[in-house]
């Protein structure tokens, strides 16, 4: 038994030398480049699910400018009210506006806006996206390196590893505002941090630690969940200072406080809620869940499923690690605070979300920056050990947490090179009518549109009265032929949608009967029906 323990800690120290490092960082920078390059090749970006929603909200902004938050459609002279527009709950919201009913996006404006200026094609979106998770990774061995005095190569190396396949990479992969929010919350964490163990920073970076704070909440809501932790502990801490602690976070304070009210504010103006559509969206629902359904949300998140996996399957050497260095190191003051933030905001978010954790193999969604605070907890203990062989068993913890990573992100790709293969057959049949409008029975058909929602207009009927009134829009519009497209089988029902609002509009699929057009074609592709209907 000892041999095979002095077997394993050699082991251990091959794979952990520089070179070794060095070679699977950039063959795994290299992969992920890859992938995203093969991803948005081909017909169309693979931009899918709530993405595409932020990529249109993306091009109305380009197109109208940054004020124009209108829901963007390809041809509003078929629907003009939105009465037939695809996407319905939880991708859009109706406004009461003084000039009538309004259709907006729900996602936060401001990742919109900003991407809107950008002088790129959207086709380099996604590419935007992993080049600023890279960015972030940067940020946390800089976080190590500054706060802990981590200056060991091979353990920033291993930092960049640990992080770069934990499962933020499933955000890392879309278009989506999630990482830049994690960029904001690291700056905003490293501020208080920085503080608190007596760093000195200048005042102005301290200003901007606040409104980045600020931002990173109005990217995404959870962050407020952090942040409000970290100011809770940061009290308890020193409770007996108040004054001393007021005076010394003052310059945070007041540039969370002014970017929040200036944030707030417009929102406010132009939406009537201070975080924007999507807090309204979020609490209805949150106020629609019974307390087992968040229970059953946080079980799946701990365990998974039989589609995707769970915290516990992805994280048990983090369980082990975290689990012996609360019985048997002692900790620092930082320590403690990343510690205690990244155990009680995991618990708490995924409690307080009213929605599952994600879709396809990987979910485990909003809790991402957990991961990161419990990934420079780790390393920042690991580094701290003098003792030789507890370094070795914290170490075997951190490879396995790396294995365990390369193994899931592994599978999550796998799924995903799945969906990118049959996302370029239906965009195909999509392009064999440029010219021919798509009508949906389904919102559940909505899922893959993709960019061609940006080249022709894509529709919904999901009852024969709608497709009705749809059809006589289209024959006085003078359109000649339109496409019909429906899943064809039973689709799955969302844990997230009502039973209502699933046979209203996602189980609702029908045989078409037309009074101005024929059906011409009838085939299905990859699960799919396309109809193609023409003028009588």
């Amino acid at each position: 038994m000892k041999q095979v323990k002095v077997w394993l800690f050699q082991f251990l120290n091959y794979v952990t030398r520089k070179q070794i490092l060095v070679i699977l960082l950039f063959a795994l920078v290299s992969f992920f480049i890859y992938k995203r390059v093969v991803w948005d090749s081909g017909i169309s970006p693979l931009i899918q699910s709530d993405s595409q929603i932020k990529l249109y909200q993306t091009i109305q902004y380009k197109e109208k400018g940054i004020q124009q938050h209108e829901c963007y459609t390809k041809n509003n002279d078929i629907d003009h009210e939105y009465r037939f527009y695809p996407f319905r709950y939880p991708w859009v919201y109706f406004l009461q506006k003084d000039s009538g009913k309004q259709c907006v996006f729900q996602y936060p404006t401001f990742f919109a806006q900003f991407f809107s200026i950008l002088p790129l094609p959207y086709r380099l979106f996604n590419g935007v996206i992993l080049f600023l998770y890279f960015l972030l990774t940067a940020a946390i061995v800089f976080f190590i390196r500054s706060l802990f005095g981590v200056r060991k190569v091979e353990i920033l190396f291993l930092t960049s590893l640990l992080f770069l396949v934990g499962y933020c990479v499933s955000s890392a992969i879309e278009f989506s505002e999630s990482i830049p929010s994690h960029i904001f919350l690291l700056i905003f964490f490293y501020g208080v941090l920085a503080l608190e163990s007596s760093k000195k920073i200048s005042r102005v970076l301290e200003v901007l630690t606040g409104l980045s704070g600020a931002i990173s909440i109005f990217l995404r809501s959870e962050s407020a969940i952090y942040i409000g932790i970290l100011g809770f502990l940061i009290l308890l801490l020193n409770r007996w200072r108040m004054l001393f602690l007021i005076k010394r976070y003052s310059l945070i304070l007041f540039g969370l406080t002014f970017a929040g009210i200036l944030l707030g504010a417009y929102n406010l103006n132009e939406f009537g809620e201070i975080l924007g559509v999507r807090s309204k969206v979020s609490f209805n629902d949150f106020n629609r869940l019974q307390l087992s359904d968040r229970l059953y949300f946080f079980k799946e998140f701990m365990f998974g499923n039989a589609f995707r996996t769970g915290f516990v399957s992805y994280c048990f050497p983090f369980i082990f690690f975290i689990s012996f260095t609360i019985f048997r190191i002692k900790l620092s003051s930082l320590q403690k605070i990343l510690l205690w933030v990244g155990v009680i905001s995991l618990l708490l978010v995924v409690l307080l979300s009213p929605y599952s954790q994600g879709g396809l193999y990987l979910g485990l969604r909003y809790t991402e920056f957990s991961y990161v605070l419990l990934s420079i907890f780790v390393i920042s203990v690991f580094a701290d050990q003098d003792s030789s062989e507890r370094r070795q068993w914290l170490l075997l913890f951190i490879v396995l947490q790396i294995g365990l990573g390369f193994y899931h992100v592994k599978r999550n790709f796998k799924t995903i090179d799945f969906v990118k293969k049959y996302h370029e057959i239906l965009q195909s049949e999509w392009l064999k009518y440029p010219d021919a409008p798509v009508i949906h029975l389904s919102t559940f058909d909505l899922l893959l549109i993709s960019d061609s929602f940006l080249k022709k207009p894509h529709l919904i009927a999901n009852k024969q009265s709608e497709f009705a009134a749809l059809e006589s829009r289209l024959y006085n519009q003078g359109i000649s032929k339109f496409q019909v497209f429906v899943y064809d089988f039973k689709p799955p029902k969302d844990e997230n949608i009502s039973n209502e609002f699933y046979e209203e509009w996602v189980n609702s699929k029908y045989e078409i009967e037309s009074k101005f057009y024929k059906k011409t074609s009838d085939s299905n592709t990859a699960g799919y029906r396309y109809m193609l209907w023409e003028k009588k």
